[in-house]
C-alpha cells in the first residue's frame, strides 16, 4: 500500500500527509495548530498528529465562507446601486 492510499484510510495525519492530501504547506499545518484551529495529538516526542476530520471541517468552512463573502459583496453592491 502506498503512502497516499494509507493516508486516505488513516483518521490521524501528520504534516507530511497533510501536505500531500490537501496541497497545503507544512507551515499552514503548524500555523493552524498554533492558532488553535487544529488539536494536536503527540503519540511520541517527535510526532504530532491531527484528525483529518478537523482539517476537512476547516477547509469546508473556508470554502463556504468564501462563497458567503462573495454573495455578501454582490448584495451590498446591488443595494448601493439601487440607492443611487
Amino acid at each position: 500500500m502506498n503512502t497516499f492510499t494509507h493516508a486516505l484510510q488513516s483518521e490521524w495525519i501528520d504534516a507530511a500527509k497533510f501536505e500531500v492530501l490537501y496541497s497545503l504547506s507544512r507551515r499552514t499545518y503548524w500555523q493552524w495548530i498554533a492558532e488553535g484551529k487544529l488539536t494536536p495529538y503527540k503519540p511520541c516526542k517527535r510526532k504530532t498528529l491531527v484528525k483529518r476530520s478537523e482539517v476537512e471541517k476547516i477547509l469546508e468552512a473556508s470554502r463556504t465562507g468564501a462563497e458567503l463573502s462573495k454573495i455578501a459583496d454582490e448584495v451590498v453592491a446591488e443595494v448601493l446601486s439601487d440607492a443611487q
